[in-house]
C-alpha cells in the first residue's frame, strides 16, 4: 500500500496530490483533509493557499468527478479523460437537459468572451451566456453540465471559491504557461504508471474503476514495467516494491483508498453500507490497511468535536494512535478538536 499514509512524505499540497495522481474534491473540505493524510507538514490554510496560488487546480477528471491535481497535470489529464466524460453524458443526460450539440458548441464559442479576465459562479456564468445569445435554464442541473462539458474540452476549470460558491475560469488564463504534457498513448501510459505506482498491488479492473477508462491498452503500454501478483485471489500487478504498511490514519470522505479499487476486501461486508452510503462515501478509520470505523467532525460556533465510531474494540495502542491522529487533525485545521466516542 503506497498511498503515503504511514510516512506521509508530501511536503505540500502539490506533492500530496501528485503522489496519488489527484485527490477527489467534490467535497472541498474532504479533499484538503486528503492532503493531510499524506503530508505531515501541510495545513488547511496551506492547501487553500495552493489553490489560490494555482500550484494545484480542481477540474472534472477521473470518473467524471471533481479532482484536485497538480497544475502541471491538469491539461494532459483533461485531454485524456475529457472524451470519456463527454461520452458518458452526450447521448442521454445532456439531451434531457436541452444541451444539444448545437447548444454546447454555441456555449463553447462564447465562453472566452464571458470569462475572459474573471472567474464567475455557475449562475453568473449562465447569465453571461444569456447575454451572448446562449440561454441555459438555471433551474435544473444544466448550468453544472455545461461547465462539465467546457471543462472536459479543456476550456474551463474551477477557480477559487467565493464563500460557499464555486467559481470557474478559463483554463489557459488560470494556468498561464502550463505545459500541455503528454498526449494520446503517452498520456494513457503516464496515467497507468501513476495509478499502479500509487495503488499497487491492483488489478486492471481496479484501474478502470478508478479512472473510468478501459484498462487493456493502458496495461499493455506499461506491461514491461509491471510485475504480475496475486491481489486477493485476482490476477493483478504492482509497479516497484510494495511493503505492508501498518498504522492508523483518519481518512476523509471520498478518499482515494476508498474509491480506487473495484473489490474492497479491506472492509467487513457487514459494515460496507455504513461507509458506502448511496452516493456518499463517509470518513473512515484505517488501521493496518483495513477500515475499522467511521468518524465525523462536528463544528459549532464555539467548538470542534471529532466523533469516532469504531467497528472493533480498540486496544490501548490503537486508542493512543487515535488520540495522535485527532491531535494532528487539530494541527491541520488550526483549532482545538475534542475527541468523543472511540
Amino acid at each position: 500500500m503506497r498511498h503515503g499514509f504511514v510516512d506521509r512524505p508530501a511536503r505540500d499540497a502539490a506533492e500530496a496530490v501528485r503522489l496519488v495522481c489527484g485527490i477527489q474534491a467534490q467535497e472541498a473540505a474532504a479533499s484538503r483533509l486528503g492532503v493531510r493524510s499524506r503530508s505531515a507538514e501541510a495545513t488547511d490554510a496551506d492547501v487553500l493557499a495552493a489553490i489560490e496560488d494555482r500550484s494545484v487546480v480542481r477540474t472534472w477528471l477521473m470518473r467524471n468527478t471533481i479532482h484536485l491535481v497538480a497544475a502541471e497535470d491538469a491539461k494532459w489529464m483533461t485531454a485524456l479523460l475529457g472524451p470519456m466524460i463527454r461520452r458518458r453524458f452526450e447521448t442521454v443526460r445532456w439531451p434531457q437537459l436541452g444541451l444539444t450539440p448545437d447548444v454546447l458548441d454555441a456555449a463553447a464559442a462564447v465562453t472566452p468572451d464571458v470569462l475572459r479576465g474573471r472567474a464567475l459562479t455557475r449562475y453568473e456564468f449562465v447569465d453571461g451566456l444569456a447575454e451572448h445569445g446562449v440561454p441555459i435554464s438555471p433551474g435544473d442541473q444544466a448550468p453544472t453540465h455545461v461547465l462539465v462539458h467546457l471543462s472536459a474540452i479543456g476550456l474551463t476549470c474551477r477557480a477559487t471559491d467565493r464563500g460557499k460558491d464555486a467559481t470557474f475560469a478559463l483554463l489557459d488564463e488560470w494556468l498561464p504557461g502550463a505545459a500541455d504534457g503528454p498526449r494520446d498513448d503517452d498520456a494513457l501510459a503516464e496515467l497507468a504508471r501513476r495509478y499502479f505506482g500509487a495503488f499497487s498491488p491492483a488489478t486492471p479492473a481496479d484501474f478502470t474503476t478508478w479512472s473510468g477508462l478501459a484498462s487493456s491498452r493502458a496495461v499493455e503500454l506499461i506491461r514491461d514495467e509491471l510485475t504480475p501478483v496475486d491481489v486477493d485471489g485476482r490476477a493483478g500487478y504492482q509497479l516497484g516494491a510494495v511493503e505492508p504498511a501498518n498504522g492508523l490514519r483518519l481518512l476523509p470522505a471520498f478518499d482515494n483508498y476508498l474509491v480506487g479499487y473495484k473489490e474492497r476486501p479491506f472492509i467487513d461486508d457487514r459494515r460496507r453500507a455504513e461507509v458506502y452510503a448511496g452516493g456518499m462515501i463517509r470518513p473512515t478509520v484505517l488501521l493496518d490497511g483495513r477500515i475499522v470505523g467511521r468518524w465525523q467532525l462536528r463544528r459549532t460556533a464555539g467548538s470542534t468535536t471529532l466523533e469516532a465510531i469504531p467497528f472493533i474494540n480498540l486496544t490501548s495502542r490503537v486508542k493512543h494512535a487515535l488520540d495522535a491522529e485527532v491531535a494532528d487533525v487539530a494541527r491541520f485545521l488550526g483549532t482545538q478538536v475534542t475527541l468523543v466516542g472511540g
